[in-house]
């Protein structure tokens, strides 16, 4: 009896110290190893987890550790022992009284130098099957792992230090690389599983297309959305869910040495439906300082994540560099288009605003309307100035709060990208039916006659 219950515990705590760590798939003992000119780097273990650190790994994708050592193999430099010791040549450079310096040898000692790395996030990555994917934020959770946005250093030649990094990528990836970026000395790649040229990818995009650009700065591909009511422990209002949309990109940025280039996705990044409707990000697979990044040389793989209406479908990603603008397809589905509008005013070389509809909803008045960007710039807009009502010989302003409970809200920041097309509603409180809407540009002034609702 005393035995069994033994046993019962011992198999117990040996569970329990398992799952304190992770819920391991796969564990392999290896010895690849690769170097520059200043730095060794060796991966001696990987392993596949479904949970580390308590975080389970996304839907559809593995966590992936790698157990590495890196020895400093830099050269050490020569220096003249009068200038290590901190000596100085007192004279000024006069001899000494009446006669001439006595000239000595010059002595050297030989010096470590300090192999520095700025921040592991911004160099190590794993490749899979094409695709550079960044060091996961669980790096800095686990026993061995490391500050991936501080400095790393190894002193002296010989000196060793061990670190363990966390890469989340597909389950499905077949062949599996680490990369390591540096200018300074040489590049490292290596190996962890099946072929490395195959983990590098070709050089172009990966997967399925569904739409690409490429300019001077950068090249991206759309790959897939897919649909949630939950991203990042957000759960959605109601009425609305997550469209999520994979891409991946590769930085063209720099000459000799190439440039990581960021974006900030809530300002530059948006998609819209087949209606024209128009919606920021709202997160994605950013930084702390809430960017995507896509690396030099190899496509870098990123997601971001658009609050749209739950009945509504995305047809396009929209991305701005700069004041250029691009617009990747998402669904191979020809869009519905953008309805006839029932009046129109173009305020110089600024916008046109366009006029949909009105409608009487809950006692109050919903405009939808539409702004097309003429401009080489974003354009800012304010809602409550530049849209008024005139309604019984009064003039409404925008319900603010109404406004940004409506689906087809207007986006935030209420910015207008060049020559990009904006669709959205206003919603305005009034006990009189309204007969025209004052539009203030910024070059001219309109009022748009509004057909009758009551």
């Amino acid at each position: 009896m005393s035995i069994a219950k033994n046993q019962i515990i011992s198999i117990f705590f040996v569970f329990f110290l398992l799952m304190i760590f992770c819920y391991a798939i796969n564990d392999d003992i290896i010895s690849e190893k690769s170097n520059n000119k200043a730095v060794q780097v060796e991966i001696t273990k990987k392993t596949f987890a479904n949970e580390l650190a308590g975080i389970s790994a996304p839907e559809g994708k593995v966590f992936v550790v790698l157990k590495t050592q890196w020895e400093n193999i830099h050269p050490k430099q020569k220096v003249e022992k009068d200038k290590l010791e901190g000596k100085t040549d007192r004279t000024m450079g006069v001899g000494a009284l009446g006669g001439r310096k006595k000239k000595t040898e010059t002595e050297y000692v030989d010096m470590d130098v300090a192999y520095q790395i700025g921040k592991f996030f911004d160099h190590a990555y794993l490749l899979a099957d094409g695709i550079a994917y960044s060091l996961d934020k669980i790096t800095e959770e686990i026993s061995e792992g490391t500050k991936i946005q501080e400095a790393f250093s190894i002193p002296k030649k010989g000196d060793i230090r061990k670190v363990d990094f966390v890469y989340s990528v597909p389950e499905s990836a077949k062949n599996l690389g680490f990369q390591f970026f540096d200018y300074d000395y040489g590049h490292i790649s290596i190996p962890v599983q099946g072929d490395l040229k195959a983990a590098r990818g070709s050089g172009d995009p990966s997967g399925e297309v569904l739409g690409f650009f490429k300019n001077d700065l950068l090249e991206v591909a759309a790959h897939s959305v897919s649909f949630y009511d939950e991203y990042a422990e957000k759960t959605v209002p109601d009425g609305w869910k997550y469209a999520i949309v994979q891409i991946s990109g590769k930085s063209l940025s720099g000459r000799s040495v190439k440039d990581i280039l960021q974006i900030e996705p809530e300002e530059y990044t948006w998609v819209t439906t087949e209606g024209g409707y128009f919606y920021y990000a709202a997160g994605g697979s950013t930084t702390e300082k809430g960017m995507i990044r896509f690396t030099p040389e190899i496509f870098q793989h990123q997601e971001l994540a658009f609050l749209i209406p739950e009945s509504e479908g995305v047809s396009q990603l929209g991305i701005r560099i700069r004041n250029d603008v691009f617009q990747l397809d998402l669904t191979d589905a020809k869009p519905k288009g953008i309805p006839k509008a029932i009046a129109t005013h173009r305020d110089g070389d600024v916008m046109e605003v366009k006029l949909f509809g009105v409608r009487k909803e809950n006692g109050r008045y919903i405009l939808n309307l539409g702004i097309q960007s003429l401009a080489t710039s974003g354009i800012e807009i304010q809602g409550q100035q530049q849209f008024i009502l005139n309604a019984g010989g009064e003039q409404i302003y925008m319900d603010e709060e109404r406004t940004d409970s409506l689906s087809y809200r207007p986006p935030a920041p209420f910015t207008v990208p060049p020559k990009t097309f904006v669709r959205f509603e206003l919603a305005y409180e009034s006990l009189s039916s309204p007969d025209s809407l004052y539009f203030r540009g910024y070059k001219s002034e309109a009022t748009l006659k509004l057909p009758d609702i009551d």
